[in-house]
């Protein structure tokens, strides 16, 4: 039996936690990218793919099956298909619009909620005064956990999910697993350190906060660069701070990489940073943080801003620092402290990367897939344990 995962905008960069949660449940499942272009809708539902490149992908990770789907009848064709025991459908706001589909099958129903999905009041950047998600949103979504257990990616998403009226019965917490390996990275012994931050250039991430708390520990002593690595809507704004600051010559924005990229440059490096907090327009904050776990995997000391997820993850003053959101000064504090104090930087390090080891590891991962598909009746040996 296998599990038929629906997720949307995969593979781009920013949804490679997709790739590893396939590697957590292969060869157990078939997997199925969604998107929404005008071309591929048909009666209203967004059309359901795999294309070349996502069948190298899979292939590699040992997912077997492979289809392209269009509409309501299509996908429902591949649900009914005899090997799949279970749907994993993620992003709630999908699931809600394909509610269809989940009425005519009694095949077990997964809504993987990651975030912005669960961000009742979320908004886009450029029409702040229009709500991304109709009044009927919460509504939908608790009707849609009559049929689905939601599963959320860390408590914060859940307590979301349970203020919206959902019953505590029907969500799961369930971290996303990223590779952790066997031993803690040794880091790189420098007088001037490498600080990094690796994620989209959005306002939630606070990488325009992040370039002035850097300018301002340069300031006051801290010496080594910043790499930045990542895309998005602030890309211009963050080029005019770099231009601007004196200390340019020490900062990298390096736009979109790849994972191999990412994960030379977590090994190059010394710290890991962002400025995670609330965004004023779209209300977003950061639920998990994939980014912020795989630094910690890697054994990298972790600086960022108290907010939403990362306050599970990170915990302050044992796997890193975390200071008050909108405090740059703090933040600049907090480079500085580490960027000359290479003991604390490790000890920070290494106990960053047995939390991720313990808990946000693909192995915990599976662990826990085996725990849910054993509780809505797939079976327990869905899964070889690691």
């Amino acid at each position: 039996m296998s599990v038929l995962v629906i997720s949307p905008n995969w593979p781009t960069a920013s949804e490679l936690w997709v790739n590893h949660m396939m590697s957590a449940l292969a060869p157990n499942a078939c997997g199925v990218a969604t998107w929404n272009p005008p071309a591929s809708r048909l009666d209203g539902v967004p059309g359901v793919g795999i294309d070349s490149r996502i069948a190298t992908l899979l292939s590699a990770i040992g997912v077997p099956q492979l289809r392209r789907f269009f509409g309501h009848r299509a996908l429902l064709d591949a649900i009914q298909d005899p090997t799949v025991g279970a749907i994993c459908c993620h992003y709630t706001n999908l699931a809600t619009s394909l509610r269809k589909v989940w009425s005519r099958t009694d095949k077990p129903l997964l809504v993987h909620a990651h975030g912005y999905d669960v961000t009742w009041d979320f908004r886009l950047p450029r029409r702040p005064h229009l709500r991304v998600f109709s009044d009927r949103y919460v509504e939908k979504v608790r009707q849609l956990s009559q049929r689905a257990i939601l599963l959320a990616n860390s408590e914060f998403t859940a307590d979301r999910i349970l203020a919206a009226g959902v019953p505590p019965d029907r969500v799961i917490v369930k971290y996303l697993g990223v590779p952790v390996p066997l031993q803690c990275p040794e880091r790189p012994q420098r007088e001037e350190v490498q600080i990094l931050f690796l994620g989209r250039l959005v306002n939630f991430k606070g990488p325009e906060q992040t370039l002035r708390a850097f300018d301002l520990a340069c300031r006051n002593g801290l010496r080594g660069k910043l790499v930045m690595a990542g895309d998005g809507p602030l890309r211009d704004s963050c080029e005019r701070i770099r231009r601007e600051s004196p200390f340019a010559d020490r900062i990298e924005l390096l736009g979109s990489i790849d994972a191999a990229t990412g994960d030379r440059l977590r090994r190059e490096s010394s710290i890991f940073t962002a400025h995670n907090q609330k965004c004023g327009i779209t209300n977003q904050e950061e639920a998990y943080g994939v980014s912020v776990v795989e630094a910690m995997a890697s054994g990298l000391p972790v600086v960022t801003g108290g907010n939403g997820g990362v306050r599970e993850t990170v915990l302050d003053q044992e796997t890193g620092l975390l200071f008050p959101t909108g405090d740059v000064a703090a933040h600049a504090n907090g480079l500085l402290q580490l960027s000359t104090d290479s003991d604390r930087r490790n000890r920070l390090g290494k106990s960053g990367f047995q939390r991720a080891k313990r808990l946000f590891s693909l192995q915990a991962e599976q662990a826990s897939w085996s725990a849910i598909l054993k509780r809505i009746g797939v079976g327990p040996d869905l899964f070889n344990l690691i």
